[in-house]
């Protein structure tokens, strides 16, 4: 009778080893898929930040994660420029840093409604470029994103921005015209004063606005906006 409940005990202390030791592997396994599903998504991501060409080569682009896009180059020749409102079949909702930083013989730029971002010196030392036109819908203007650009005589920055950010303007050279159509757009070292010195530019904004305000102050000769 002993060895008989020796042998059930070993039994039952055998059979209780055996189903930890597969529930131990089968929670390292998953441990392991979990990691490699972790590892494949994080490349999934950083696959999406890489500019792909568009099907015209004319531009690059890069995917955000609303399903919009940003375009991060431009590789025509054509000088006078209307960018699209999509490219292949995605909207277009920002020009990113640097798009077109350095194209010399850039002269015209018009911006496409849907746009709402002007990347960190997306236009720096385009020395040619004379005109611009930007849409209603964008609301942000960062970083030195017009700098340099020295044939540039006049701008007009729609009420929609609610941000301009310091040296979009720096060495401007050229600008005698700057267009504020917000009320409450706040100057934020634009480049118009360098050196302690004040472009000769003239703003034009609403009457009373936090801009006018600050021009009258600096010196700046003032217009209406009609």
């Amino acid at each position: 009778m002993k060895n008989f409940w020796k042998k059930n005990l070993w039994a039952a202390l055998l059979t209780a080893a055996f189903t930890l030791s597969v529930g131990c592997s089968d929670s390292d396994d998953s441990s392991v898929s979990s990691s490699a599903d972790s590892t494949a998504s994080q490349a999934s991501v950083a696959d999406s930040t890489e500019s792909v060409a568009s099907s015209d080569n004319t531009y690059s682009y890069t995917m955000n994660e609303d399903g919009t896009i940003s375009i991060t180059g431009y590789s025509s020749s054509e000088t006078d420029v209307n960018l699209p409102s999509t490219l292949d079949g995605y909207v277009v909702s920002a020009i990113a840093d640097h798009a077109f930083e350095a194209n010399y013989d850039l002269t015209s730029i018009t911006m496409p409604n849907g746009l709402t971002t002007i990347g960190e010196s997306a236009f720096m030392d385009c020395s040619s470029l004379t005109t611009v036109s930007i849409p209603e819908t964008v609301s942000e203007v960062r970083r030195a994103a017009f700098a340099s650009c020295t044939s540039l005589t006049s701008i007009t920055l729609p009420a929609s921005i609610e941000t301009c950010m310091e040296e979009a303007f720096t060495a401007c050279v050229s600008l005698t015209t700057l267009t504020v159509e917000s009320s409450t757009l706040e100057y934020d070292s634009w480049g118009l004063i360098e050196s302690g010195e004040n472009l000769s530019c003239t703003i034009i904004c609403p009457a009373g606005s936090t801009i006018e305000t600050w021009a009258v102050e600096n010196g700046f000769a003032t217009e209406t906006l009609a």
